[in-house]
């Protein structure tokens, strides 16, 4: 049988707590935990082979832009021919950016790349972490197709795949995440999932030298002031929006000049300073309310089909590369497997 790598990168699936009820990073300990927990499990395949990489030990919420380029250097330092596929210990705070990244960034691989996290430390007898683990192991040597996943299960008992591409931030109050494409797996004894192959001949682990903190990354929000964002050192923005696709576009009187509260404004700041300036998620078609026209008409970038967090990192990842307006909007917009429109 071929061996699984394992790839620890911290969170709380690999976290220690202490007296205190004060977490911390052990990725070191915590892989002894979960192996042990797994060969004690009824999975069928609990005899089954790990090797281990350890690139990163910080709780997620620790996550840069520097710690995605060590991460995303393991992938170009290594060779995995001889694994049937790869785990990576991640944790719950910025999973849905890490899979974005890796959905974009690991096309080229053909082998089944799967994320694992866990809402408390594995010691713990409630921990789904246990599960998680298990389900990407089955999922992995039962022959998923070739792509990023991430696996978790939620409050309601039942373990999802989702693509790495499409999974959201998990809400606040909450341990529980979602996908416009989840898939639910019918049987967690031995779990099994017709999965949906991608892989590409570009490798954008090539084309890219290190990820560089160009893109600013707004939610929008009541009483919003543009005047406080420094567009220094950043290449784009990208803009969050309501509900409706709709943003504030103030004017300081009907037909006058636009306010410090106003995105038109800050669009006006971006073209002087060379900074492109996304909405997403916006259809280019988003005409139904007068603000969103507005932006539109007035030149803001419309990015829809996918989640905020990949828009983000497409963003991020075409700026990284230098590529310039007309190429960087191609980028962003061409599809990657599991992406929906929603």
């Amino acid at each position: 049988m071929k061996k699984i790598l394992v790839i620890l990168t911290g969170g709380t699936i690999c976290s220690h707590e202490n007296s205190d009820g004060e977490r911390t990073a052990d990725a070191q300990n915590a892989k002894y935990r979960i192996i042990s927990n797994f060969r004690k499990s009824s999975s069928p395949y609990k005899d089954a082979e790990f090797d281990f990489l350890m690139p990163l030990d910080i709780l997620s919420e620790n996550m840069t832009i520097a710690t995605w380029n060590t991460l995303l250097d393991t992938f170009r330092e290594n060779d995995f021919e001889s694994y049937e596929g790869i785990i990576i210990l991640h944790g719950t705070d910025t999973l849905a950016y890490t899979s974005s990244l890796l959905s974009l960034m690991l096309t080229h691989l053909d082998i089944p790349v799967i994320l694992v996290s866990s809402q408390l430390p594995v010691n713990y007898e409630d921990a789904n972490g246990n599960a998680n683990f298990r389900a990407g192991v089955e999922l992995i040597l039962n022959g998923i197709s070739s792509n990023v996943y991430a696996v978790y299960r939620n409050s309601d008992g039942e373990t999802y795949v989702h693509f790495g591409s499409s999974l959201l931030q998990c809400k606040n109050h909450s341990d529980d995440f979602f996908s416009p494409c989840s898939l639910k797996i019918t049987d967690c004894s031995n779990a099994k999932l017709e999965g949906t192959p991608f892989r590409t001949k570009n490798n954008l682990l090539k084309d890219l030298t290190e990820l560089k903190p160009c893109v600013l990354n707004i939610t929008p929000y009541v009483g919003i002031n543009y005047d406080s964002f420094n567009l220094k050192n950043f290449s784009a923005v990208v803009h969050g929006t309501y509900h409706t696709q709709a943003v504030c576009v103030e004017r300081s009187k009907k037909q006058g000049s636009f306010t410090n509260y106003s995105i038109l404004s800050f669009a006006e700041r971006c073209r002087k300073e060379g900074v492109k300036l996304f909405l997403a998620p916006c259809s280019e078609n988003a005409f139904s309310y007068e603000s969103t026209g507005d932006a539109l008409e007035n030149g803001i970038l419309p990015i829809n089909g996918m989640t905020n967090e990949m828009a983000y990192v497409k963003t991020l990842v075409g700026c990284s590369i230098n590529l310039e307006k007309d190429k960087l909007i191609e980028f962003i917009n061409t599809d990657i497997n599991g992406e929906i429109v929603y």
